[in-house]
């Protein structure tokens, strides 16, 4: 009978050994999966609760940046942006850090800084310029940042008729034709619609801008016209529409500017430079400049609400 007690007593202290083994052995592996987990590593880093919840939710690029470098306060920010574009993320950082630098400092508005950075305006006009991709066909931007090869001049270019066009008008032969096809339905509506100005040289261009900087200053003429290699008529894909009777000033309380803007994408047009994008596009307001991309992409611009820079820097540019 002893004995019997003897060998219950040790398969209990045995079972109770064992679940102690076992209880340890799974403390031990909480507390290494505690510990090597990303959720702690962020809060070692110094992020807080709802910070490293918000890392988590990221993509596998975004966490792991977040788990290589010091804490980072405008990691999260940025990331929310609908147009945050990772590769350009330092880029974005070090804007921020210029921004902080200057004495009249105001909180930080990381969908400016986004869309300063994608732009390339968060630079001054005219610097860390670079050849537009040609390969991109009609939607090829063509801005302050972004210029044609030198004196540039497409081989495709022909005569507008003065039913289109003022005397001495030429465009590209493909933006032509949607011109011609937008102005006959225009008409149809009982609007006129004109081509004020088309494709220029690029001598034409330059006197232009040399004028406006002769009249007014570089600063003025940088906000009224492009300079040569850097214009979008030079490209052939733009046009200054208007309608007879009208000046340009007064264009946008026309029926025409509405028939325009209501219509225009149907036929490969988008308005290139609207009104409170002008630190964007680097152009004052342009009620009549309308710039040919093509039925598909002048959509989708349309249907993004985006200017054509952010647009071509969010979906098109490949850099």
């Amino acid at each position: 009978m002893y004995k019997k007690r003897r060998i219950k007593k040790k398969i209990i202290f045995l079972g109770v050994g064992i679940l102690l083994i076992v209880a340890l052995i799974i403390t031990g592996i909480k507390l290494f999966t505690h510990f090597t987990s990303n959720e702690y590593k962020l809060t070692e880093i110094g992020y807080n609760e709802k910070e490293v919840n918000n890392i988590l939710k990221l993509d596998d690029t975004y966490i792991n940046y977040a788990l290589n470098n010091k804490y980072d306060d405008d990691l999260i920010p940025l990331t929310k942006e609908k147009w945050f574009v990772w590769t350009k993320y330092d880029e974005y950082k070090k804007y921020i850090k210029n921004i902080q630098k200057q004495p009249t400092t105001k909180e930080i508005d990381y969908q400016d800084i986004v869309t300063k950075v994608n732009t390339k305006t968060n630079y001054k006009y005219y610097t860390h310029t670079k050849k537009t991709n040609m390969n991109l066909g009609n939607a090829i931007l063509v801005n302050k940042y972004y210029k044609l090869p030198e004196k540039y001049a497409p081989n495709d270019v022909v005569d507008i008729p003065t039913t289109y066009a003022f005397a001495g008008n030429q465009a590209r032969k493909e933006v032509f034709e949607a011109f011609k096809q937008m102005a006959d339905a225009a008409r149809s509506d009982g609007i006129t619609l004109i081509i004020n100005s088309g494709y220029r040289t690029y001598e034409y261009q330059k006197n232009l801008y040399d004028n406006y900087e002769k009249a007014n200053g570089k600063e003025y003429a940088d906000s009224y016209a492009a300079r040569p290699d850097f214009s979008e008529h030079q490209s052939g894909l733009a046009l200054d529409i208007v309608t007879y009777g009208m000046t340009m000033d007064n264009f946008e309380n026309t029926d025409t500017y509405k028939w325009l803007i209501k219509n225009c994408t149907d036929y490969g047009f988008i308005l290139r430079y609207p009104k409170g994008k002008e630190e964007i596009t680097g152009y004052a307001y342009e009620s009549w400049h309308y710039r040919y991309v093509g039925k598909s992409l002048a959509k989708k611009i349309e249907k993004s609400g985006l200017t054509f820079d952010e647009y071509y820097a969010y979906y098109l540019n490949k850099e």
